[in-house]
């Protein structure tokens, strides 16, 4: 069973779970995104998706407060959370998985689940979802008294994802989570992001995988050099020949 998912902070009436506008942020005087605009309604999973270097990750970093936009605005069911503190947008129902799992390796899994829950303060049965999140990872439960730093690459992307549901996120920020992952582990990854999505958790997928992406997604938006490029439905994204030939080719049709 996977922990209760509450909402954080009032919705308006109808507002999407996450609404972005003209987005532009960077670091020092390098631009990463420039006007980026997206919108998530409530129980969808949307795949953000281009090449290294198009400004996936630097789109994230800038909608849950790991760096400040330069411009534009980032709503959260209709509430403006523009430049907010992650620690905020993590109470406002905003859980984010960074690229590389960041795990901290000193820590046992158990702690760092725990950690997880650190803005919950009272709200709910922390233990009980602690159970939860080791039920639906098996490997943690068997590791949880073991140091994260000793898991596999898998189980260490596991426990950033049971870290992030410790929290009872209303929507899930996933950064590149098969990077670096076996095949077998690619597919058990994105199976589980599936079983999250049927849930009802909405979920802003990035992902340099293009089919894998697009392949458990209702939507996806295309990027190239900090700008969306192309959006539709994850099946007209597939079925495009632009996407096939620039971002799949002969390496994608066999993924």
């Amino acid at each position: 069973m996977a922990p209760e998912q509450r909402p954080r902070s009032s919705p308006a009436a109808g507002a999407p779970a996450l609404e972005v506008r003209d987005l532009r942020a960077g670091y020092g005087r390098i631009t990463g995104i420039d006007g980026i605009s997206l919108t998530i309604s409530a129980g969808e999973l949307v795949a953000l998706l281009g090449a290294n270097g198009a400004g996936k990750s630097t789109f994230l970093r800038a909608v849950s407060g790991m760096i400040k936009p330069w411009s534009g605005s980032v709503s959260l069911a209709g509430n403006d959370v523009t430049g907010q503190r992650s620690d905020r947008l993590v109470r406002a129902g905003m859980a984010h998985v960074p690229e590389g799992r960041r795990v901290l390796p000193t820590l046992t899994v158990e702690e760092n689940l725990r950690l997880g829950a650190f803005a919950r303060r009272g709200d709910g049965d922390v233990d009980a979802d602690l159970g939860d999140v080791l039920t639906r990872f098996e490997p943690l439960r068997e590791r949880r008294n073991r140091k994260a730093g000793t898991l596999s690459g898998g189980e260490q992307q596991m426990l950033a994802i049971g870290r992030a549901l410790m929290a009872r996120p209303t929507i899930l920020l996933l950064d590149e989570p098969s990077l670096g992952l076996s095949p077998r582990l690619v597919s058990e990854v994105f199976a589980l992001i599936r079983d999250l999505a049927a849930e009802g958790l909405t979920i802003l997928l990035v992902e340099q995988n293009v089919r894998q992406g697009l392949g458990c997604a209702d939507r996806g938006y295309l990027l190239s050099t900090g700008s969306v490029v192309m959006t539709g439905s994850a099946q007209e994204l597939l079925a495009d020949p632009a996407v096939i030939g620039s971002y799949l080719g002969a390496r994608g049709r066999d993924t």
